[in-house]
């Protein structure tokens, strides 16, 4: 198959991650989504157990990990096979875009880098208007550019 390019890459993302909704951190249970579903569901936690062929202790651990956020994936699969769930896993772009991420990532590079070059030469003092043009302009040249530039920190 040919080889697509960035741009592409971020067109079929964009378009895959449309079925993910976008959710706030404060609308994750504060229980976990195992705890949540289970209770939800009307599950104990011995039965949850029985059915992923666990002890009710680890299901217990299970859960107090995914709270910590240290849950792995294997597990919370498993759990929620045995709860007649799958796992829905993605990485969305905040913002709502792949470039939307780029363009706020060129710009505090931009910004970053206008800030090295103003301490290096003698404190040149820019009117706002103009610091702004000048991060617009660099930005915009960053997301022509190199990837690595524009990551670069």
């Amino acid at each position: 198959p040919p080889r697509r390019g960035p741009l592409q890459q971020r067109a079929e993302l964009a378009a895959s991650s449309r079925a993910f909704p976008r959710m706030k951190s404060e609308q994750v249970p504060r229980t976990g989504w195992i705890r949540a579903i289970r209770d939800a569901l009307g599950i104990s936690q011995s039965q949850l157990a029985a059915r992923a062929g666990i002890s009710r202790a680890t299901v217990q651990q299970m859960e107090r990990a995914e709270g910590r956020r240290r849950i792995t994936l294997s597990s919370l699969d498993r759990l929620s096979h045995a709860m007649g769930c799958q796992v829905a896993f993605a990485i969305v772009p905040k913002g709502g875009s792949l470039d939307h991420v780029r363009r706020t990532q060129a710009l505090a590079r931009a910004e970053q880098i206008l800030k090295e070059k103003r301490q290096a030469a003698s404190k040149e003092e820019l009117r706002p208007r103009e610091l702004e043009r000048r991060k617009d302009r660099l930005a915009a040249k960053l997301l022509r550019g190199s990837k690595r530039k524009l990551w670069r920190m």
